[in-house]
C-alpha cells in the first residue's frame, strides 16, 4: 500500500501543483501578488504601464484596499490640491505619507458604505517638462465619476479632471525598472471650483481630508 501511494504521488503533473495559485488570483507565480483574492481572478493589473496604474487606482478604491493604493505611489509622490482647498488647508500639496493617511481614512471609515468610481483618460503626454524623472509622462483624467455613499444617506460626487504624472522604476533605488509609479497628482480646478458646485459635489482633495479630522 505504501509503495502504491508513492507511485500515485510521482504521477501528479507539476502543473497541477500550480492550480491553487492560479485559482487564488496569483497569475504571476514568480512574484508576490499585489493582492491575492481567495475567489476568482486577481482584479489588479501588473504595474507595467501607466494605464494599468489607473486601473489599479480604481480597483483599490472600489475594494477599499489602502495597501494596494499606496503601492501605486512613488516615494517622492505629491498630491497637489486645487487652490480653494490649498487655502483652507494651508498647504498646496500633500506628501506620499500624508496622502496615504488621508486616503486610508476615506477607504477604511465605517461612515462610508460604498465607493463607485469610473475614470476615462486621454492619451499619453510625454512632452511634460517639470524636471521630470527619466521615462516620465502625463495622462489626464478627462472624465471623473467618483461617488462615495455615507451610511447617513449622503453621497459625495467628484467630477473634476485630474492630471496624473508617471515614471518608470529606478533600478538604482531598488525599484523594478519594468514597473511604473505615480509621482504627482494634480487635482484640477474647474468652473465648479468657483462656488458653482451642485449639491453633494466635492473636490477629490477635499474628499481625502474629510474623514481624517
Amino acid at each position: 500500500m505504501e509503495r502504491r501511494e508513492h507511485v500515485i504521488l510521482r504521477s501528479i503533473s507539476p502543473l497541477a501543483l500550480l492550480i491553487p495559485l492560479l485559482i487564488n488570483g496569483c497569475g504571476d507565480i514568480f512574484a508576490p501578488c499585489v493582492s491575492c483574492h481567495p475567489v476568482g481572478r486577481n482584479p489588479y493589473s501588473a504595474p507595467t504601464a501607466p494605464e494599468s496604474l489607473i486601473t489599479n487606482l480604481q480597483v483599490s478604491y472600489k475594494n477599499r484596499e489602502i495597501e494596494n493604493y499606496s503601492a501605486l505611489l512613488a516615494p517622492e509622490f505629491v498630491f497637489k490640491f486645487q487652490p480653494i482647498d490649498a487655502n483652507d488647508l494651508g498647504t498646496p500639496f500633500w506628501t506620499r505619507d500624508q496622502d496615504s493617511t488621508g486616503t486610508r481614512a476615506l477607504l477604511t471609515t465605517t461612515l462610508v458604505s460604498d465607493i463607485r468610481i469610473n475614470l476615462i483618460y486621454g492619451h499619453r503626454d510625454s512632452s511634460v517638462n517639470m524636471d521630470p524623472p527619466v521615462d516620465s509622462l502625463k495622462i489626464r483624467i478627462l472624465t471623473t465619476d467618483l461617488q462615495v455613499d455615507q451610511t447617513d444617506g449622503t453621497t459625495w460626487v467628484v467630477e473634476d479632471q485630474q492630471d496624473l504624472f508617471f515614471r518608470k522604476g529606478r533600478e538604482q533605488s531598488g525599484e523594478n525598472p519594468d514597473y511604473w509609479f505615480i509621482y504627482e497628482w494634480d487635482d484640477l480646478p474647474s468652473v465648479s471650483s468657483a462656488g458653482l458646485r451642485g449639491p453633494g459635489t466635492i473636490t477629490w482633495g477635499r474628499l481625502k481630508m474629510l474623514y481624517g479630522k
